[in-house]
């Protein structure tokens, strides 16, 4: 086992519960570049409809628990669980459902030792055990974007006028009392915010029944949640959406060029490259569930239906498709209608994008390792195991190669120490419209096969396999 994976007894746990957020950003005082101008802004309403108290106990635990979070690309509201010990219940009224947590990491090696968040979220249940064992409470928690998968969106809410960034300010869909602090911002993101929502297709719709004599926009409906709105809209840009473990809504995209923070090696105990192992154990998933060989978009033409052809009820449907025969070993069809497209080149490229999420599904190589952080050989510092991240391969043992997406990773810490479990898939995820770009791995058995392809307006097709 190499010095990038040996267990550290330094690292060190934090767990920190209060009643309102804005205590974990640093308590009501803070200033406004810790808690950030929007969280500022919560704070001062939240406090005065009484939705947040003005002081708040705060309850710290550090290294005397069990815990295990998540950090995965593709879930909004990661889960995570902490187990406390309570032998003589001085935590017995302590760790309420719906407080805050907080969860931190400081280890010399990363950081310069400094407290690093890995986790912020809320209680959402509680259960204390008393046996022969002792006493202990465990608690259920999820990130800070669990509000938005759990409250309803504001019923008949006009969505045709508001911007981005108005719609994200707006109590009414980001409640002070979150405590989330802003939007993590970047260029795409900068330019995003200051244009209005993309309802797709049905604002065409109303326009078109607008002159028709008819008045309608656009609204949330009633038991519509927050996150589908906000998903919905993201990906329309072609965005992911997600709550960063310090609080901030995250818009963006997976960046596959970047070169990769954390390396996996695992070779035979013949191998001479053996000392460089660095793996506990290991499962490679390969399935045919989400993986077809034509994907086909169907898309309805925008027209009055004073207009529809009497004769020919598809006359104004067509398709986007993307053909791969070499997928499979045999022809399987995908077929889905998309109400957002209205055109072939779209519904082609959707059709392209069906088909990479299928890729991203089906496969992947979960590595277990010891500790929660790596050094990578020749590195100047070290970093905590992070999802959406790259990772290097060189898995001789089983013909794995080649760089690979970080998709999640899970960190333990129980009585066999401190482990992360590291979920690894093929780079080929967007989230919305993609292109034929293919992972630059080497899989030796379990390879996509890639080669030539014919593309015209309406459809992409592999046409020859790889060499």
């Amino acid at each position: 086992m190499n010095s990038t994976t040996r267990e550290d007894p330094s690292t060190e746990a934090v767990i920190e519960v209060t009643d309102s957020p804005e205590t974990s950003y640093g308590g009501t005082s803070a200033p406004k570049f810790a808690l950030g101008n929007l969280a500022t802004q919560a704070r001062n309403t939240a406090l005065s409809k009484g939705y947040a108290p003005q002081q708040t106990e705060t309850t710290t635990i550090v290294n005397t628990v069990a815990f295990s979070y998540s950090s995965d690309i593709t879930q909004l509201g990661d889960p995570f669980s902490v187990t406390i010990p309570d032998p003589r219940g001085r935590y017995k009224d302590k760790f309420r459902r719906g407080q805050t947590i907080k969860l931190g990491l400081r280890n010399p090696n990363v950081e310069g030792g400094a407290l690093t968040t890995k986790a912020l979220g809320i209680i959402t249940s509680r259960v204390r055990t008393c046996n022969a064992s002792g006493s202990k409470i465990e608690l259920t928690c999820a990130d800070l974007g669990w509000h938005l998968l759990n409250c309803d969106a504001p019923y008949w809410y006009n969505l045709q006028e508001p911007t981005w960034s108005q719609i994200l300010s707006d109590p009414n869909w980001i409640h002070p009392s979150w405590g989330i602090r802003g939007v993590r911002e970047s260029n795409d993101t900068n330019r995003l915010l200051k244009q209005r929502l993309n309802v797709g297709r049905a604002a065409i719709q109303i326009e078109l029944q607008s002159v028709l004599g008819s008045f309608l926009f656009i609204q949330a409906e009633p038991g519509d949640k927050i996150a589908d709105h906000l998903a919905t809209f993201a990906r329309r840009a072609n965005l992911l959406l997600n709550v960063s473990c310090d609080g901030y809504i995250q818009l963006w995209r997976p960046d596959y060029a970047r070169d990769p923070l954390f390396s996996i090696e695992l070779h035979d105990l013949s191998d001479p490259n053996r000392n460089k192992n660095n793996v506990l154990d290991l499962t490679i998933s390969d399935s045919v569930e989400d993986i077809y060989t034509e994907v086909n978009c169907l898309w309805d033409a925008i027209t009055p239906d004073l207009l529809a052809n009497t004769t020919d009820q598809n006359f104004y449907k067509d398709v986007g498709s993307f053909f791969n025969p070499y997928a499979l070993p045999f022809y399987r069809r995908f077929s889905w209608a998309d109400g957002d497209i209205y055109d072939n080149k779209d519904a082609a490229q959707q059709a392209l994008w069906r088909y990479q999420k299928g890729v991203f599904d089906s496969w992947q190589a979960v590595y277990t390792v010891k500790g929660h952080w790596q050094k990578p050989a020749g590195a100047q510092r070290a970093y905590w195991w992070e999802s959406d991240q790259m990772c290097s391969v060189n898995d001789t043992v089983n013909g794995l190669s080649g760089n690979f997406y970080i998709a999640s990773v899970r960190c333990d810490r129980d009585d066999r120490g401190d482990r992360t479990i590291v979920t690894l898939r093929k780079p080929c995820l967007q989230a919305n419209f993609g292109e034929y770009k293919q992972p630059t791995i080497d899989t030796g058995g379990i390879v996509d096969w890639r080669g030539a392809t014919d593309t015209t307006a309406q459809h992409t097709k592999v046409t020859e396999r790889a060499k």
